[in-house]
C-alpha cells in the first residue's frame, strides 16, 4: 500500500504513560508522518501471573532504548524477552507499539491481537489495536475496539470518542461524527487532522462559525501537513463564499453558480470541442467548490486532453471531498494501469476498498490488477469474494475465467465460462473470450476440428450480439476451412472498416493477398502495417507513464 496516496491520517502512542516519553516532533519523524499523534502506550497491559523477571529487564531495557528514539534497539530488546516469556502481554504489546512506530501497521496489528489473547482485559492494548485497524483504513474492525472501551472512564473514553468521530466522518456521517469529537475534549484540539475533521463537518452541517473557528484552532497547531493545509484552504474558500453569500443582494447570490450548472456549461463545451476552456472552467470552479461531481468531470475532461497529471490530483481530491464514493478510486486505478503503474493501480484499490468495503467494482478492480501483476492465486481469491457479492457478477466471473486461464487451467476456464454464459445469454465478451480459450488451448487437442467449430460458433455469437466489436472478425478469420479464403478475407475486411488501424488483422489480409495471388496488394497493405507499426512503438515510448512519485 502507498500510505501517502490519499490522507488516512495515521494517529500513534508515544511511549509515555508513566515510563516514557517522546516528543511529537520525534515521533513525527519517526513514523514519516506529523498529524494526529495522541501516542501509544505499552507500559499499561496487564499481565496474569508474575511476569519472568529476566523478561521484564528486556522489556525495561527496550523502554529505555525507547525513550532515546533507538526503536531497532527496543524492538531487538522486546523480542529477546519474548523468547523467555513469549506469553507476555506487556511485551507483546511493546513490540505491536515499536512496529507502529516504524509503520510497519500490519505487523503491529497481528502482535496487538497476540497480546489481547492473553490479557482481552487490557484497555490499553485494545486502544493500541483500534489506533491501529484505523491508521490501515480498516474502519469497521477499528470501531468495534473503541466502541469496546468507550464506556471506560478517563482518557480511554475521549480517545474512543475521538477516534469513533473520525471514523463517523470518514464515512460521510457528520451528524453522528459532531458530538462523538466534541466528546474528546481537549483531544480534539491538539492534533491537526481532528480539528480539520471537525471543521469539515461542521461546514457540512450548515454552522459556518464553527467551521470557522475549527480552521482558526488547527491554524495555531504546528504539525500538519501539506495535504491538510491544502483542505484547510479549500475549506476557507468555501466559507467565504458561504459568507458572501450571506451578505449580498440577491443578484449576487444568484451569480453563484452550482455545480450542476457549471456542469451543464462544461458539458457545452465539451460537446463543442472545445476541451481546453472547459478543463479551465472546470479548474477555476473547483479551486473554490470542490465539489464531488465537479472534480470527476475535471478529471475526464483532462484525461481527454492527455494531461494525466491533472486527472490524477482530480481524482484525489474527489476521494478526499467524498471517501465514500467508489467512483475516484476506481477510476484512479484505471489511469495508473493504462498507463504502466499496476502497482499503483493495485494500491489504490486497496485504498478505496478501506472506504468502500463492499464496492464489487472495485473487488473486481483489485483482482484484475492482481492478475496482470502475476499474483494469480490472489487474484483468484479476489474474484471469488466479489461473485459472492452480488448476483449481477458477469464481470467477476468472466475475470476469474481469464486468471484460470493465465494460471494454465483451461478446462476449470471453460467451465467458470460456461456457467457465466447460461446466466449471461446476452453478454458478447463472455462468448469472445470462450471463442480465443477454444483457440488457444483446444486446436492441439485430438478432437481439433470439433473444437474449431465450437470456437466458430462461440465468435459467431459474439459477433451476433455485438457486431462492432472489431477483434472478433480477426479472431474468426482463420477459423475458416483453408478452401474458403473469402470467408477469412471478409471477415478481416470487417475487422479493418471498424478498426482500420488494427495491425494483426492488416498483417492477415497482406498475407492472405500474397496467397491467393495478389501480390501488389498485399505487399502494400504489410508495408503500411510497418510503418503504423513504428510510429506506434514511438508513440508508446513517449507516451507518459504514470509514477508513484506523482501522488
Amino acid at each position: 500500500m502507498n500510505p501517502d496516496f490519499f490522507d488516512v491520517s495515521p494517529l500513534r502512542r508515544t511511549f509515555s504513560q508513566t515510563v516514557v516519553s517522546i516528543s511529537r516532533k520525534r515521533l513525527s519523524r519517526l513514523i514519516g508522518v506529523t498529524c494526529l499523534v495522541i501516542g501509544m502506550c505499552i507500559a499499561r497491559a496487564q499481565v496474569t501471573g508474575s511476569p519472568n523477571e529476566e523478561a521484564e529487564k528486556y522489556r525495561q531495557a527496550g523502554l529505555s532504548q525507547a525513550t532515546s528514539g533507538h526503536i531497532d534497539l527496543a524492538l531487538a530488546s522486546f523480542k529477546k524477552g519474548l523468547q523467555i516469556a513469549p506469553r507476555d502481554a506487556r511485551l507483546l504489546d511493546a513490540v505491536g507499539a515499536a512496529y507502529s512506530l516504524q509503520n510497519d501497521l500490519e505487523t503491529a496489528r497481528q502482535y496487538f491481537v497476540e497480546s489481547l489473547k492473553v490479557d482481552p482485559a487490557s484497555v490499553s492494548t485494545r486502544q493500541n489495536l483500534g489506533i491501529t485497524l484505523f491508521s490501515l483504513g480498516r474502519y469497521q474492525e477499528a470501531s468495534k475496539e473503541f466502541a469496546s472501551i468507550h464506556e471506560t472512564a478517563g482518557e480511554p473514553r475521549s480517545v474512543a470518542s475521538l477516534f469513533l468521530g473520525l471514523i463517523a466522518q470518514r464515512q460521510s456521517n457528520c451528524k453522528e461524527a459532531l458530538p462523538l469529537m466534541e466528546a474528546s475534549g481537549r483531544l480534539l484540539y491538539e492534533y491537526p487532522d481532528a480539528l480539520l475533521s471537525y471543521a469539515q463537518c461542521e461546514y457540512q452541517v450548515g454552522d459556518a462559525k464553527r467551521a470557522e473557528a475549527g480552521l482558526t484552532a488547527f491554524e495555531k497547531l504546528p504539525g500538519s501537513t501539506s495535504a491538510q493545509r491544502a483542505l484547510a484552504t479549500d475549506l476557507h474558500a468555501r466559507l467565504g463564499l458561504h459568507a458572501e453569500r450571506q451578505s449580498s443582494s440577491v443578484d449576487t447570490t444568484a451569480a453563484v453558480d452550482s455545480p450542476d450548472t457549471v456542469l451543464k456549461r462544461a458539458d457545452l463545451l465539451e460537446k463543442s470541442g472545445r476541451l481546453d476552456e472547459a478543463q479551465k472552467l472546470l479548474e477555476d470552479e473547483t479551486s473554490s467548490q470542490p465539489a464531488f461531481k465537479l472534480l470527476f468531470e475535471l478529471a475526464e475532461v483532462a484525461k481527454e486532453r492527455g494531461d494525466l497529471g491533472t486527472a490524477m490530483k482530480a481524482l484525489k481530491r474527489a476521494a478526499q471531498v467524498e471517501p465514500g464514493r467508489e467512483e475516484s478510486y476506481l477510476e484512479f486505478s484505471t489511469l495508473c494501469a493504462e498507463h504502466g503503474n499496476d502497482q499503483l493501480a493495485l494500491d489504490s484499490a486497496e485504498i478505496g476498498l478501506d472506504h468502500v468495503p463492499d464496492s464489487y467494482r472495485l473487488t473486481v478492480q483489485k483482482g484484475v490488477v492482481q492478475e496482470k501483476l502475476g499474483h494469480l492465486n490472489d487474484a483468484e481469491e479476489t474474484l471469488n469474494k466479489a461473485i459472492a457479492m452480488r448476483n449481477d457478477n458477469g464481470d467477476a466471473l468472466l475475470s476469474l475465467a481469464v486468471v484460470q486461464a493465465h494460471s494454465g487451467r483451461p478446462d476449470a476456464a471453460e467451465q467458470t465460462l460456461s456457467s457465466a454464459i447460461r446466466r449471461f445469454p446476452d453478454n458478447y465478451y463472455m462468448y469472445y473470450f470462450q471463442g480465443k480459450l477454444l483457440k488457444q488451448f483446444g486446436l492441439d487437442r485430438p478432437n481439433a476440428t470439433d473444437q474449431r467449430d465450437a470456437a466458430r460458433r462461440s465468435f459467431e455469437e459474439s459477433i451476433r450480439l455485438n457486431p462492432d466489436y472489431a477483434d472478433s472478425y480477426y479472431q474468426i478469420s482463420d477459423l475458416y476451412p483453408d478452401d474458403s479464403p473469402k470467408l477469412a478475407e471478409q471477415a478481416l475486411a470487417k475487422c479493418l472498416k471498424l478498426d482500420p488501424n488494427h495491425i494483426p488483422a492488416q498483417y492477415a489480409l497482406g498475407r492472405l493477398y500474397l496467397r491467393t495471388g495478389r501480390k501488389e496488394e498485399g505487399q502494400a497493405l504489410i508495408a503500411r502495417m510497418k510503418t503504423q507499426q513504428r510510429s506506434e512503438e514511438l508513440q508508446q515510448q513517449k507516451q507518459l507513464r504514470i509514477e508513484v512519485a506523482q501522488n
